[in-house]
C-alpha cells in the first residue's frame, strides 16, 4: 500500500519504521523534518502532498487541535486517501466531527488509538482500538497490521467508540498506578522492601500490567519519558467529559499528576507516595 503519514515523535517514528519493514510505501509529513530524516519515508513537504494519490492515510499527532489541523490540510489534496486512521488520542466529539468533513470528501473516518507505548510502537505489538465502518477497517487491516498486533485489534463500534475504549484503558492506567504506589508505599513505611512486595503481588490477586512493565522502572527511579504526564493529564481530561458522573478514583490520580514534571514518565507520580531513588542524570517530578 502506499500510506501517507503525519507524525515522527516516539509513537510515529516506530509505526512509520513498521510499515516500511511490511513493504508500504511510506510518505511522511514531519513538522520537524530534522527527526524523520532517518526513517525509512519518502519526507513531503504537506499533509495534502502525503494524502494525495496514497491507498490510506494515517496520523499520530498530540491532541484534538493537531489532529483537526492535520486532517483539514489532508482533504485539501487533489485526490485524498480513501481511508483515514487517526491513531491519535483525542476528543471523541472531535472525531465525529472530522469523519463528517471526511465523508464530504468520500473518505472514511476510523478512529484508531492505540496502547502500548514507544516499545510497542517499535515492536509493532500495539493494542489499536478501532471505531468507524467495518469495511473500512477491512481495507486498513494491511496497514494496522504491521503496526499492531491483530489479537489485540477491536472494532469498538462506529466512529468514536475506539477513542472512549482508549480513554476508559487510561483511566485505569492512572488510578492503577497510584494505588499501586500508595499500596508499595504503605508496605515500605511498614519495612517492606518494595521491589519484594512487587514480587509478592505478582505472584497474587494484586498482579497488574503496571506492577509488571512500569514499576521496575519506578523503583529504579527512571522517569524518562514514554507517556508522559503531559499526555495522560490529557487522556484524564477528555476521559472527564465521557460522563456527568464524579470520576473520584481517576480525580485522585490526576491530582498526583498535577503536581508531577509534565515532561516525565507518568510513572514519576509514586515519588508523592514512595521513598525513590534519584539515579544520576534521571529527570525529577
Amino acid at each position: 500500500m502506499r500510506v501517507g503519514f503525519v507524525g515522527s515523535g516516539l509513537m510515529g517514528a516506530g509505526m512509520v519504521r513498521n510499515l516500511a519493514g511490511a513493504g508500504h510505501d511510506v510518505r511522511l509529513f514531519a513538522r520537524t523534518p530534522e527527526r524523520a530524516r532517518d526513517l525509512p519515508a519518502t519526507l513531503v513537504g504537506s499533509p495534502a502532498e502525503a494524502a494525495d494519490g496514497a491507498d490510506l492515510f494515517a496520523s499520530c499527532v498530540t491532541d484534538s487541535p493537531d489532529v483537526r489541523e492535520v486532517i483539514l490540510a489532508m482533504l485539501e489534496a487533489e485526490r485524498p486517501a480513501p481511508v483515514v486512521v487517526e491513531m491519535s488520542t483525542i476528543a471523541p466529539a472531535v472525531a465525529r466531527d472530522l469523519a463528517q468533513r471526511c465523508a464530504a470528501r468520500g473518505v472514511a473516518y476510523l478512529d484508531c488509538p492505540v496502547s502500548g507505548g514507544p516499545a510497542g510502537a517499535a515492536g509493532g505489538t500495539l493494542a489499536i482500538m478501532c471505531g468507524g465502518d467495518a469495511d473500512a477497517l477491512t481495507r486498513a487491516a494491511p496497514a494496522l497490521d504491521a503496526m499492531g498486533d491483530p489479537a489485540k485489534r477491536f472494532h469498538c463500534g462506529p466512529v468514536g467508540q475506539g477513542l472512549v475504549a482508549k480513554l476508559v484503558n487510561n483511566m485505569l492506567v492512572a488510578s492503577i498506578t497510584a494505588a499501586t504506589a500508595e499500596a508499595l508505599g504503605a508496605g515500605q513505611c511498614a519495612g517492606l522492601d518494595p521491589a519484594l512486595a512487587r514480587e509478592v503481588v505478582m505472584g497474587s490477586s494484586g498482579d497488574s500490567w503496571q506492577l509488571r512493565n512500569l514499576f521496575p522502572r519506578v523503583l529504579a527511579g527512571d522517569h524518562a519519558p514514554g507517556f508522559t504526564v503531559r499526555n495522560l493529564l490529557k487522556d484524564l481530561g477528555h476521559a472527564r467529559d465521557l460522563d456527568d458522573r464524579d470520576q473520584r478514583l481517576a480525580a485522585e490520580a490526576r491530582s498526583l499528576l498535577e503536581r508531577t514534571d509534565p515532561d516525565v514518565d507518568y510513572g514519576a507520580l509514586a515519588r508523592h507516595l514512595m521513598d525513590l531513588p534519584s539515579p544520576p542524570g534521571a529527570p525529577s517530578p
